[in-house]
């Protein structure tokens, strides 16, 4: 039971972080949108758009990360995965798990560590904007421990199938 409220707990949160990804996407359609007017009908171009643009690209991916984990919607090789079953197919599932689990926890520590070094410091981008960067690097340890998050709850679901398809092949 308490497994099944941290499963969907944690499903709310990457879908909260997905939502989050996809109002940050809107923004940067109305930011280029506004960028191109700008230029076309005034002959300028605003100082923030490109630099912000960059920033939340970065936003996007990194929120976006976990709920795409869940949705097996990353770019993978699915040959050898293909050709298992049962037990076997689960085991190798978890192991993957474990491995984006390992990733997403690195790369949320070391973008950490650059965020709260960037705030400490008072790093601004070298740009006419002058942004403190640490504002869009918050987004990538945040899209990162969400990541982790989809890890354990896929690894603990890929777990209790190895013991569900054990069980069946005792039987």
């Amino acid at each position: 039971m308490i497994i099944k409220t941290i499963d969907k707990a944690v499903a709310k949160v990457g879908d909260l972080s997905f939502q989050l990804s996809l109002l940050v996407t809107v923004f940067l359609v109305m930011a280029i949108i506004w960028e191109v007017a700008n230029r076309f009908l005034f002959s300028t171009s605003s100082v923030w758009v490109s630099e912000v643009s960059g920033y939340l690209v970065a936003s996007i991916l990194f929120l976006a990360a976990g709920r795409v984990y869940r949705e097996g919607g990353h770019v993978s090789m699915s040959i050898f995965l293909d050709m298992l079953s049962g037990a076997p197919k689960f085991a190798l599932l978890a192991l993957i798990d474990v491995l984006v689990l390992g990733l997403a926890l690195v790369v949320g520590y070391a973008t950490y560590d650059m965020a709260l070094l960037s705030y400490q410091l008072n790093w601004r981008s070298s740009t006419t904007l002058a942004m403190p960067l640490f504002i869009p690097q918050m987004f990538m340890p945040i899209g990162a421990a969400v990541l982790a998050l989809e890890a354990i709850r896929l690894l603990v679901r890929n777990i209790c199938g190895v013991c569900r398809a054990r069980q069946g092949t005792q039987a």
